[in-house]
């Protein structure tokens, strides 16, 4: 018993130094975690709304954005308030997320199945290159994890009571998921088709988990009904472009990020049967799926992933410090290192750091200067993004070189 215990806080122990080893060199801070970031910002700073985050990627054919839920933004308020906006500090918070969820899927294993099972299913979780990733940043998915995890739970604790009332759990589980992913809908109808399957009172499970779902979309239910149903209409308008071919929507693997924590459960089931008959074999597997997965292109213990160049979440603040250094006035940012354009990373540290706003994401030929954080390589003589050829005609200054291959410039517009 002590030498399962001991091994349980070594892997704690373990997944906890590899998700903070470098932690600040690592850790990626792009676009989405910015926008993100500035949409509970200005709910806490300038005005509470029912919507969530507005997706820059997805526009149907009459020119409309599709929001999310707006669970995710409440979410991340009163992380913000509590660590001062900074996001080292708020990814921090998703890291622990992460080893929070090993500790319920091991304690949920321990229930569900053996201490054998349980060990190498949480050892499987926090080793998979899949979530040591995940943990590095903030995004909506993270939690998803979470919530699959608990759906399966409360989806075994209805095969063993048999009452409806777990229908009403699975529900808001389900509708807090679809506030964060509209793909998990079709998690959604699974999990229904199992818990009528389950229960003898069809009816009442089936209504106590509508209730379920929604209650966590309420907000997106209220502005729809005080907005003339403006995000069901901007959804079904959005399916209707993809089904006619006008618009492109593909499924990836972070769709099904509610079945990881099962998966691992499953695995370590598998690894405890081979144990039961060779001990050897068990613990070989388990080296060799360790070792791949930290050295598998999910990780990097030097630089962020998903981040372009050697640019860093550091490297972002060093450009916004030295903006704010310049005392700018009437001015607007551009970051060319990524699909947004508009410079969110920028606007982040900028407005809730250092309380200096740019102007709007599409007023740039009002602006006196830019600020454009670019590869050095980059030919401002022949810019080729509106942002820039917009406020032609410019001068081009260099303020200062963000890690070998960046570099912060100001473009001051000529008289």
């Amino acid at each position: 018993m002590n030498y399962r215990k001991l091994f349980v806080v070594l892997v704690f122990v373990l997944a906890i130094f590899i998700r903070f080893y470098n932690f600040s060199d690592r850790i990626t801070f792009g676009p989405e975690q910015a926008i993100s970031l500035i949409t509970s910002g200005k709910m806490i700073k300038e005005k509470f709304s029912l919507l969530g985050e507005e997706n820059v990627q997805r526009v149907n054919s009459l020119g409309h954005r599709i929001y999310s839920g707006a669970l995710f933004t409440y979410s991340l308020m009163p992380i913000q308030l509590l660590f001062s906006y900074n996001p080292i500090l708020i990814t921090a918070y998703f890291s622990l997320l992460n080893i929070f969820i090993g500790v319920l899927l091991y304690k949920f294993a321990l229930e569900i199945s053996n201490p054998g099972t349980a060990i190498f299913s949480v050892s499987i979780f926090l080793f998979s290159g899949m979530m040591i990733y995940h943990s590095l940043f903030i995004w909506n998915q993270n939690y998803i994890i979470l919530l699959g995890l608990l759906t399966f739970y409360t989806l075994y604790k209805l095969t063993k009571r048999k009452k409806p009332i777990y229908a009403l759990f699975l529900g808001l589980l389900s509708g807090t998921a679809l506030s964060i992913e509209y793909y998990y809908l079709f998690t959604l109808l699974l999990v229904l088709f199992i818990a009528l399957k389950l229960t003898k009172k069809k009816v009442a499970t089936l209504m106590l988990f509508l209730v379920g779902i929604t209650l966590p979309n309420m907000p997106a239910i209220i502005f729809d009904m005080r907005h003339n149903f403006y995000l069901s209409k901007t959804l079904i308008v959005y399916l209707s472009d993809v089904i006619h071919g006008s618009r492109t929507s593909s499924i990836s693997y972070y769709h099904f990020l509610q079945f990881a924590p099962i998966t691992a459960l499953f695995l370590g089931y598998v690894l405890h049967k081979i144990y039961l008959s060779r001990k050897g074999s068990a613990y070989i597997l388990l080296i060799i799926f360790i070792y791949l997965n930290i050295r598998s292109p999910w990780i990097d213990f030097k630089a962020p992933m998903g981040m372009p160049g050697d640019l860093s979440v550091k490297g972002i603040y060093k450009a916004a410090d030295m903006i704010a250094k310049d005392n700018p006035d009437n001015f607007n940012v551009v970051v060319l290192a990524d699909f947004d354009t508009r410079g969110h990373v920028l606007r982040y540290p900028l407005e809730f750091s250092y309380n200096l706003t740019p102007k709007g994401v599409t007023d740039y030929s009002g602006a006196k200067s830019v600020y454009v954080l670019s590869k050095k390589s980059y030919d401002f003589d022949n810019p080729g993004v509106w942002e820039l050829s917009s406020f032609l005609p410019y001068n081009e200054s260099i303020l200062t070189a963000i890690g070998r291959e960046y570099a912060l410039y100001k473009l001051s517009k000529q008289i």
